[in-house]
């Protein structure tokens, strides 16, 4: 009668060791959506709003954000002289009107963080080149681009408006970005479009060149972007 016990005892345990055995096969590891999180690329674009080349550079970027949307994170830095007398702390090369486009883009993206949206307003205002800085157009083209530009034109004539442009004066400066349009794909000199010309770009400057660049660097990151 005891080794029956006993007998029985042992199967009863072996059956449980086994069903726990099983159980932790059968678990599968909660996935932590942390380990599908990656820095987006930045894209630097370093531009005077009423340059030709700006605007003919962000008319590529437009089409290459679209592409890469997801994966990357585009800014604009503006070129000017730091000059403390100056109306807007700095000279800019075409004009106080010039230094208003800029902060009139820069407190749009302060604004509104969406940069499809904001590329869509930069090639509304680049239709009429001759009002790039103008208040009216600023107005006209960021209500067309569903964004209200109430609190852009609060940006525009407050510090912070200012600050902005200041800073983004000196980024400019920190990356010896001298020429409009420079580009940089993370952290790294890309391209530049001077002149109505393409220079310093090795990996090409079609939409489809700066589109396999950031998607290279995302993947080069740790994810594959595909």
């Amino acid at each position: 009668m005891e080794r029956h016990i006993c007998r029985s005892s042992l199967l009863f345990f072996i059956f449980i060791y086994f069903l726990f055995v099983l159980g932790r096969l059968l678990i599968v590891p909660a996935e932590n959506p942390n380990d599908h999180i990656r820095e987006k690329i930045p894209v630097e674009l370093f531009v005077m709003s009423r340059c030709p080349d700006a605007v003919a550079c962000e008319a590529v970027m437009a089409d290459v954000v679209e592409e890469v949307n997801d994966i990357s994170s585009f800014t604009t830095s503006y070129i000017a002289t730091l000059n403390s007398s100056a109306t807007y702390g700095a000279t800019c090369k075409h004009g106080d009107i010039e230094c208003i486009g800029n902060i009139q883009e820069l407190c749009f993206q302060e604004v509104n963080s969406n940069q499809l949206t904001f590329f869509n307003y930069l090639l509304c205002i680049h239709r009429s080149y001759d009002r790039i800085g103008s208040h009216k157009w600023a107005k006209q083209c960021s209500e067309e681009v569903g964004q209200d530009y109430d609190p852009v034109d609060k940006c525009v004539n407050s510090d912070t408006g200012l600050n902005l442009f200041i800073k983004s004066v000196q980024k400019s400066k920190a990356y010896q970005a001298k020429t409009s349009c420079t580009i940089f794909i993370n952290g790294h000199k890309r391209c530049i479009r001077d002149g109505g010309e393409w220079y310093d770009c090795p990996e090409g400057y079609s939409v489809k060149d700066f589109v396999k660049s950031i998607e290279n660097a995302y993947k080069q990151n740790g994810i594959n972007y595909y």
